[in-house]
Formats: C-alpha cells, structure tokens, sequence
C-alpha cells in the first residue's frame, strides 16, 4: 500500500510536528495539495527555515495547477517581490484567477497593483475591485487602498 504523503504530512502538521510534515510533503513536492502544503511551511518557518524564494516557487505549482489561495499567494509573492524578482505581469495573472472565483484579498491585490498604473490596469479597474469588496465586507485594507489612491475620484 502506497503511502498517501499528503494526508500523513497533515497529520503530521496538526500535531504540531512541521518537521515531519515536511518529510512527507517533500516526497510528492509536484503534487500541488503538497507544493501548497509546502510553501506554506516556507512561508511561515515551520520546520524549515523561513525562505520565500521556494515557498513562491511552491505556490506556484500550486497556483498553476488551480489551487485558489496558491494562486492569491503566488500573486501577492510576485507584486511584493518576496523571494523573486518583482513581476506584476505574473501577479495579475495568478490574482485574476483567484478574484475571477470571488477571492476578496486576490481583488485587493490587483486593485492596488492597478491603482499604480501597472500591468496595463487602470484606476477605474482599481476602483471597481475595491467596490466589489466594500459590497461585502468592511476590510481595513480595500478601505487604505481605496482612499491612499483615491479612487473614489474614479
């Protein structure tokens, strides 16, 4: 019987035991519940060393393979440059997705990246994302890139 590396790598975690979860995430590192898996122990320092170079890279398998907060996390990794060379052109790409399925943060993302003028995005883009969040929710942060970019102006 083949070991499920997954599921033994979140049993691991939920025990609070990352270092293992690791052992067995790493086994199946293409498998993109793994990868996400993966670059979330990254992200966080949990059993590894904290290093965003390779929990971006890991979110981005993930993020290919249509995981949809991999994709929120592999879109927010490359508008910040955390890990890699700053790419708001990949952003975009990943947050559309993630936004095109209702992911609020995703929206703010990309509303910023175009409030800036980036990725070919306009502030009447910007300002309708953050709209769509402040429909629905009371976030602080759609709130500071909505009046930082003033785009109640739009």
């Amino acid at each position: 019987m083949a070991i499920d590396f997954y599921n033994a790598g979140m049993n691991a975690y939920e025990s609070g035991n990352y270092t293992q979860s690791y052992e067995y995430f790493i086994q199946n590192k293409n498998e993109p519940r793994c990868a996400f898996a993966l670059a979330t122990l990254y992200y966080n320092g949990e059993g590894v060393t904290r290093d965003f170079k390779r929990s971006t890279h890991f979110y981005t398998i993930a993020a290919d393979a249509g995981i949809i907060p991999a994709q929120v996390s592999a879109g927010f990794a490359y508008a910040n440059a955390m890990g890699v060379t700053q790419n708001f052109e990949k952003a975009v790409t990943y947050l559309k997705k993630a936004s095109a399925a209702g992911e609020a943060s995703a929206k703010v993302t990309l509303a910023e990246i175009y409030a800036m003028g980036e990725a070919g995005g306009t502030r009447e883009e910007a300002a309708k994302l953050i709209r769509e969040v402040l429909a629905y929710s009371n976030s602080e942060e759609a709130m500071d890139i909505y009046n930082r970019y003033e785009l109640n102006k739009v």
